[in-house]
Order: structure tokens, then sequence, then C-alpha cells
């Protein structure tokens, strides 16, 4: 009992003792403004694949935007505030802002270092051990060994960046009106294996591309140059024999490091069939789609494509005198 009362009264001398602070050393002024964000999604991309994909359908309008606004000079942050998926009223005070808008809760992407317009990063986790140890065995023969971590790919990021003059507002402007226009800072690909034998056998099909970058300084518009590798599923058509998916990066890392394609196949029988192959030159390519026109070959598995098929012997007689009593 005596316990719980110095905790009582320790909480109480807290909130007592505390006093209001103004947001990041600056005092606020009773300003009111109006963003209106435009959702502008441009993808340069041709999916020319064995399935309709409509990308800009895909990408769901935020239902939440953060605005930051940051010292021009010292690239500190300022203000916050967050505003619906057409903008709204924000609160600040009058001068000149470098203004950073970004499209929030996406499901893999997570920021951080908000604190400077320069640090500010948009990242995604870490996958499983069990994936890693899944990407080692396929890369243990291959030229150049995965770099980084194994992480999964981004969401699109709508992001807005751009300088603002906030005036002091008079008794003629009661309003301040501000405009700009969201860009994704995520890149979309396509990829398509054009001839797979024995594509009926195929049970799943999973993915790595190598040397990717990290994560998005989007407040400078730069990308990570820490090397990271993207893994991410693979669709079957079964039917047409190929395979093919579309994954989303921040980009190629930069510089002249190379990037390759790993695939894992699992057979119908539980077997795991490993391809490499490198796609450098064909990240350079203006329409997004990469062709990998080597033919796979997936022989039938032992137990005849069909899964686990297992057997039972035939049942052997014994007899066996049971005491009774």
């Amino acid at each position: 009992m005596k316990k719980r009362f110095c905790i009582y009264a320790l909480g109480l001398l807290a909130f007592m003792s505390c006093k209001r602070m103004p947001l990041y050393d600056l005092e606020l002024q009773s300003v009111s403004l109006v963003l209106n964000l435009v959702l502008d999604i441009d993808i340069d991309i041709d999916l020319d694949i064995h399935v309709d994909v409509d990308i800009e359908k895909s990408i769901p309008k935020p239902t939440y935007n953060k605005v930051l606004f940051y010292d021009p000079e010292s690239g500190k942050l300022k203000n916050s505030e967050f505003v619906g998926t057409y903008g709204g009223p924000i609160s600040t005070s009058e001068g000149n802002y470098q203004m950073l808008v970004y499209s929030f809760g996406t499901e893999y992407i997570q920021i951080r270092n908000e604190g400077d317009v320069s640090t500010i990063e948009a990242f995604t986790s870490d996958i499983t051990a069990t994936k890693s140890a899944s990407l080692a065995a396929c890369t243990r023969a291959s030229e150049d060994e995965p770099q980084g971590p194994i992480i999964y790919t981004p969401d699109h990021l709508l992001v807005a960046c751009e300088p603002v003059e906030i005036p002091k507002l008079s008794e003629k402007a009661q309003e301040v009106v501000l405009s700009a226009t969201l860009h994704t800072i995520v890149e979309t690909y396509s990829f398509e294996v054009q001839t797979v034998i024995g594509a009926e056998y195929v049970e799943s099909c999973e993915a790595f591309v190598t040397n990717q970058a990290r994560s998005s300084y989007f407040g400078r518009g730069e990308v990570s140059k820490e090397p990271a590798t993207l893994s991410f599923p693979v669709g079957v058509d079964r039917r047409k024999g190929c395979l093919y998916t579309t994954f989303n990066t921040f980009g190629k890392l930069p510089g002249e490091s190379r990037s390759y394609l790993h695939i894992i196949i699992r057979d119908t029988g539980g077997t795991e069939h490993y391809i490499s192959t490198d796609i450098t030159d064909q990240f350079e390519k203006t329409d997004h789609h990469i062709v990998i026109e080597e033919e796979i070959d997936i022989p039938e598995p032992a137990s005849g494509g069909g899964g686990i098929a297992p057997t039972v012997d035939k049942w052997q007689e014994e007899n066996h005198d049971v005491p009774i009593g």
C-alpha cells in the first residue's frame, strides 16, 4: 500500500511540474493554410507480360499525408502537420521553408531521421533468416555473391519537395494556399522468363535481385549507396509455360555494380532448382521490362509431378498368442 501511494505521488508531482513548450522551439502563429495535393503517379513502364496489371490502380491513395517544414539554411525541421488525401488546414508561422510532403501509412516502407531534410530516409525491413538461407544456397556458385541485407520490396511512396514562402497575413489576405504535386520515388519493373519447359511441375517460385539501393534519402533526392537484395514471389503460367511478376525498387545501386536475378523454383516433388542471370544492362531500358530468354527445363519429379506420393507396403500376416485372464 505504501509503495502504491509513492507511485501515485510521483505521478502527481510530474503532472504539476509540466509546462507548455513551443514545438521545435518555434512559436506557431494562427495561420490558416490550405494544401492542395494532386496525386500524379508517373510510371514509365510497359507491362508486356502474360497478365493484365494496372500499376496506377494498384497504388492506393493515401488516407493521410505528412507535411514537414524545414529551415532552408540549416535543413532542420521546424514544424510538421498531418493532412488528408488532398490536403487540409495547416498551422505554421510566416517565413521561407523547404516543404516536404509524403504519403503516410504505407505497408512496408518505414521513415526515420525526420529531423533534417538531408537525412530523412525511407527504408524497408530485412526478411527472415530462412529466406536468407535459401538465397545462400542459390548463389553458392554464382559470379557475384549478394551484398548487404535481403529486404522486402518497397511500396510506392508519394513525395513532394519544394521551397515555399509563407507571407504574413493581413486583413485583406486571410488565407495562404499552397499547391504541391506528389510523385512516387519508387521504380516498378516487370520481368518474365519466356520459356519454361515442364512448367506444369512448378509448385512455387521466388526471386531475388542483387545490388539494389537499400533506401531513399528522398529529402535530398538521392538513393542510398548501401547495397541490398530484394526478395519477392513469382507467378507461373503453367499453360503458356512462363514465369512472370512485377517488383518495386528504390533503384539500382549507383556505380558500376552488377545486378543478378536469382530464381528459386520448387517443383511438385519438393526439389529446388536454382537459376542465376546477369540483368545489369536491362536496368537501363526505358520500358522497365526485364526479359529472360534463356530456356529453363524443369524435369518431371520422381513422384510423377503430383507432389508427395507416399507408398505403403502390403500387410504382412503375423500370429501371436494373447494371454487371457
